[in-house]
């Protein structure tokens, strides 16, 4: 635990507040006693130099005070640190000044009869900075605490971000082998073409490093392969659409955050549908916002209505995470058509 004066810049606070003792100390003397400006300067001085040399050693006590639990060893072990501490001051302090002035048995006299008003002042001395000290250890223990929760928070965000986006690829794998595996027998040259783009997928994907934001250009690249490699199973059933303007392409968004709603617009939109399913992806700036609107047809006449599913469930957790934030996915259902709206916080995370 850094000692708050004798690291940082702290011993400039320290010293200005014993100036501003010494120069009262010395006026009081002076003004008040009608002693002459060399006693009143030095008394104050001697005296005040020495309590605010040793009072940074105080915070030893503190510190390793606070160790002990038993409330009266650590009265006990302030106690007999009080009376050192006063003892030595004292002792040093008229020591040096009787040695100064000597000669001058007006000074000599009030310095004896003054002990007992010094020693209340070096009780009040010392209590006051035990006090800040106890104060300072506080905040600095404070502020470890909430740095380990927040390390601890991090490391939680982190993991769960992680867990998150693992979910998305065995998922899709999963999905894309057993079409592979269907297409082999009924059309091998349907099935090879696949496996080529579900490779470039993955190279993709796999191939990032682990920050976790992306490009939105780069993200929908990466979700184009995807789509391309479900148009080898559905064929001209599954249509694709996509609106970008120059000044969405630059934003950074969560990498694989579109690949989920993609999935989920092909499963509740493609899967079930006997006419063609158009997918529509749409983006716009505003409010220091990045608009990604996905829409896709879908049959409300069909066994598997559009709902709310991992993906997009999946989605709303990381948006959460990234920009604590539980607004930035809407999704809306309309008579024939499932539309979900992104929203991703652009201001200062633009490259």
């Amino acid at each position: 635990m850094k000692h708050p004066i004798l690291s940082g810049s702290g011993y400039k606070l320290y010293a200005l507040v014993w100036l501003v003792v010494m120069a009262a100390h010395g006026s009081v003397l002076y003004f008040y006693y009608d002693f002459s400006m060399s006693i009143a300067i030095a008394d104050s001085l001697v005296f005040n130099l020495i309590f605010g040399a040793i009072a940074p050693g105080l915070w030893f006590i503190v510190t390793f005070g606070s160790l002990n639990k038993d409330e009266l060893s650590l009265v006990g072990t302030h106690v007999g640190a009080a009376f050192l501490t006063i003892v030595v001051w004292l002792a040093l302090s008229n020591y040096i000044l009787k040695s100064i002035f000597y000669t001058s048995s007006v000074y000599l006299t009030f310095l004896n009869d003054s002990s007992v008003w010094r020693v209340i002042v070096g009780i009040l001395f010392y209590s006051i900075s035990v006090l800040i000290f106890y104060l300072i250890k506080y905040y600095q223990d404070m502020q470890k605490r909430l740095n380990r929760e927040l390390e601890l928070q991090n490391l939680l965000k982190d993991s769960e971000l992680r867990m998150l986006k693992s979910q998305i690829n065995p998922h899709f794998i999963f999905n894309s082998l057993n079409s592979v595996s269907a297409l082999t027998i009924s059309h091998p040259e349907d099935a090879r073409e696949m496996v080529v783009k579900l490779s470039d997928f993955l190279r993709f994907s796999l191939g990032k490093d682990n920050s976790e934001l992306n490009s939105l250009d780069q993200e929908i690249k990466n979700a184009t392969i995807y789509l391309e490699i479900e148009k080898v199973r559905f064929g001209d059933k599954l249509k694709f659409e996509k609106e970008i303007s120059a000044d969405c392409a630059k934003v950074m968004v969560p990498n694989l955050i579109l690949q989920p709603l993609f999935e989920n617009a092909i499963k509740y939109g493609v899967y079930d549908s006997i006419e063609p399913v158009t997918i529509q992806l749409r983006c716009e700036v505003k409010d220091d916002l990045l608009y990604l609107h996905i829409a896709n047809d879908f049959d409300p006449t069909s066994v598997s209505p559009p709902g709310e599913g991992i993906g997009l469930d999946n989605v709303r957790k990381r948006l959460n995470l990234v920009y604590g934030r539980n607004d930035l996915l809407e999704v809306e259902k309309k008579k024939d058509q499932f539309a979900v709206t992104l929203k991703i916080p652009i201001e200062g995370n633009e490259d």
